[in-house]
């Protein structure tokens, strides 16, 4: 298991690219070719709710009666990751990370209609760490077909309870937005009254569309409350063009490979003081050069 230690070792980018390294850190998640386990649960909505609500809010709040198990692994190693000086966003290397999103791989394509991909976005973030706190969209212009339905859509799941005390994602509903659909990406149009709050359990799946005026909340420096953990994806219909340059293969199967260059291609576009650093650039070069996205796309 690896020691706090905020500098990080300079063989990091050899080490990096091993299963073992990892298995080290977290040995209590797992690294394998398996397939995810996709776990349905009957009690939510019908798939054509969760689209209607989409279509008219622009957001869901869709509540796990059943939350995965292994949350607190997945905190837990997250945590030891940034005591180590490494982003938080290399959790994404585990198993775990990948059944999770899994689990809303049936609510994602009924989004998409059957007809969904992965863009190549996942990160991770813990509590204040290189978090951007800005009001934004996504895909400004980009976000929606002209029917309201989403062209792409980002999914955001706690790890841990995410409470207006820790920084819980902020939101304008589309029907509260006069500028949602517009390609308007630096303000929404709407009264303060407008606005909603999205506090969520741990587990809760979190979606908005690319044209949806959003932002994370600044952490109360007064409240004793945890830190927000959290991770999210980006997917798109694949009636577009890629968003980012490919739709990720294979999907919601995401080989130890892919995952890396994954992060190596995030890496690359993370600002922070992890980028003044030169052995994380050399960890963020190797791994680009080693497990270049492109080459998992020409597998697919």
């Amino acid at each position: 298991m690896l020691k706090r230690h905020r500098h990080l070792p300079q063989g990091l980018a050899i080490a990096s690219q091993s299963p073992e390294f990892w298995r080290r850190i977290a040995p209590e998640l797992t690294i394998s070719d398996s397939y995810p386990a996709i776990a349905n649960d009957d009690s939510q909505p019908s798939a054509e709710t969760h689209r209607m609500r989409l279509l008219n809010t622009g957001y869901l709040h869709v509540k796990v009666a059943q939350p995965y198990n292994k949350l607190p692994k997945i905190a837990e190693a997250m945590q030891r990751l940034v005591d180590a000086g490494m982003p938080a966003g290399f959790i994404g290397v585990y198993d775990e990370v990948w059944t999770l999103i899994a689990q809303s791989s049936s609510l994602i394509a009924a989004v998409f209609n059957g007809n969904g991909g992965m863009v190549p976005n996942f990160w991770a973030s813990h509590g204040d760490q290189n978090i951007d706190l800005s009001a934004k969209r996504r895909r400004p212009g980009n976000g929606i077909f002209s029917d309201g339905t989403a062209k792409n859509i980002t999914v955001c799941i706690p790890v841990t309870d995410a409470t207006a005390e820790n920084g819980c994602i902020y939101v304008v509903p589309a029907g509260q937005d006069r500028n949602y659909g517009k390609g308007v990406p630096d303000r929404a149009d709407a009264s303060l009254s407008g606005i909603r709050a999205l506090p969520a359990k741990a587990g809760d799946v979190l979606i908005w569309t690319g044209e949806t005026y959003h932002w994370r909340g600044r952490r109360d420096p007064a409240a004793d409350s945890p830190s927000l953990l959290s991770l999210t994806w980006e997917f798109q219909s694949r009636e577009i063009p890629p968003l980012d340059e490919m739709i990720v293969p294979s999907f919601p199967y995401v080989p130890f490979e892919t995952r890396l260059g994954l992060l190596a291609r995030q890496m690359a576009h993370r600002q922070g003081d992890h980028q003044a650093n030169p052995v994380w650039r050399a960890v963020q070069q190797t791994l680009a050069n080693r497990f270049p996205m492109a080459a998992a796309a020409s597998r697919a």
